[in-house]
């Protein structure tokens, strides 16, 4: 490695550990206030709270990472610039490439620190924190009707149309059952679900025995009532909301995407394709942001760098966060297609910085 490259990605490694630092107490600190009520009403234990926070920091690094490198990344360029090195670099016959790279690398090491931290850690970090918080901290039971909850419980997978906290029904429900190498082996549809008694039951249930291809291999058996076996307390269900993308692996999401596209089950299967290319996106966020800001971080002379690159950092990343959600939101509606939906701001983004940095003289 050259000494340039050591010297531009020490700089960069100190910006983004120094800013992360910094939005990691605050993300902290903003969490703990609101729940502070909660946390005073339930009063857990001390040793409850910091494992509820030590489990909170693999979601919490995933979700600022990308702004304390986009930022480090803009404050480290700005005070090259400001003291005239990122010229005395190009009048020595580098490019903007050769600059840019050694941060460009950096940004992809971190993003792919984060992948693995989705997958290998934040699935049952964040279980547990889900866990402490409905059973020491947020004890009361929601009321407001929540819509499309979608979850696995057991060896069941769970798509609902509405659920009423309240009322405790869950209404048109289709439920698909695996088998020990999760398969599909069986669909399940109830007009409703209540609980009752202690015990969730299915009303005016069609229950479809299905083939290893997916296909209907047994007519309709019609069950006024049944009781199912589902562990999950009324009050639990509002939790898993998207819980089927969330605590689920790459690998395993895949698997009933592949299940799914074999019974013909369009609705539910955009959903879930658009929630698995997200899953895979939002670990290289980092990645994409600093390759569009590239071009701009090169061009940033303002004296004052921190205050610059923390504005241009915020508009940057608000205007790329409006992107992707926005189109992730079309593509659940079906108006985009579920595989580029996901893809649409890294695209776009990607696209920008590569052609900037190309016509950068």
């Amino acid at each position: 490695m050259r000494i340039l490259d050591r010297y531009l990605s020490w700089r960069v490694i100190n910006a983004y550990c120094f800013i992360l630092a910094i939005f990691t107490g605050l993300y902290l600190v903003i969490d703990l206030f609101s729940n502070l009520p909660d946390i005073l009403q339930a009063k857990p234990s001390w040793s409850i709270l910091a494992e509820y926070y030590l489990n909170s920091l693999p979601l919490i690094l995933l979700r600022v990472s990308p702004f304390a490198l986009l930022i480090g990344t803009l404050y480290t360029f700005a005070d090259l610039n400001k003291n005239n090195e990122i010229i005395s670099l190009r009048s020595c016959g580098l490019n903007v490439v050769q600059i840019a790279l050694p941060v460009i690398i950096f940004a992809l090491l971190v993003s792919t620190s984060l992948f693995f931290l989705q997958e290998k850690v934040l699935i049952y970090s964040q279980k547990r924190v889900e866990d402490i918080k409905t059973e020491f901290i947020k004890k009361k039971t929601p009321t407001a009707e929540e819509s499309k909850l979608a979850f696995a419980s057991g060896n069941m997978i769970f798509f609902v149309q509405s659920y009423s906290p309240q009322e405790k029904i869950m209404k048109n429900v289709i439920i698909f059952e695996e088998d020990q190498t999760q398969h599909i082996s069986k669909k399940i549809v109830c007009s409703k679900i209540t609980y009752e008694y202690g015990f969730w039951i299915g009303h005016d249930m069609l229950e479809y025995e299905l083939d290893k291809t997916g296909k209907v291999s047994s007519e309709a058996i019609v069950t006024p009532t049944k009781k199912l076996t589902l562990d999950e307390k009324p009050e639990d269900l509002v939790l898993k909301k998207g819980f089927l993308s969330e605590f689920s692996s790459l690998h395993s999401l895949n698997k009933r995407i592949n299940s799914l596209k074999k019974i013909g089950e369009s609705k539910q299967l955009s959903d879930l394709i658009v929630d698995y290319h997200r899953k895979i996106v939002e670990p290289f966020t980092s990645f994409f942001l600093v390759i569009g800001i590239m071009p701009l971080a090169l061009e940033i002379k303002k004296r004052k760098a921190a205050l610059s690159s923390l504005g241009v950092g915020f508009l940057f990343s608000f205007i790329y966060y409006t992107i992707y959600a926005f189109s992730l939101a079309l593509g659940k509606a079906g108006i985009l297609l579920p595989l580029f939906s996901a893809w649409l701001a890294p695209v776009f983004f990607l696209t920008v910085g590569v052609t900037g940095l190309l016509l950068t003289k």
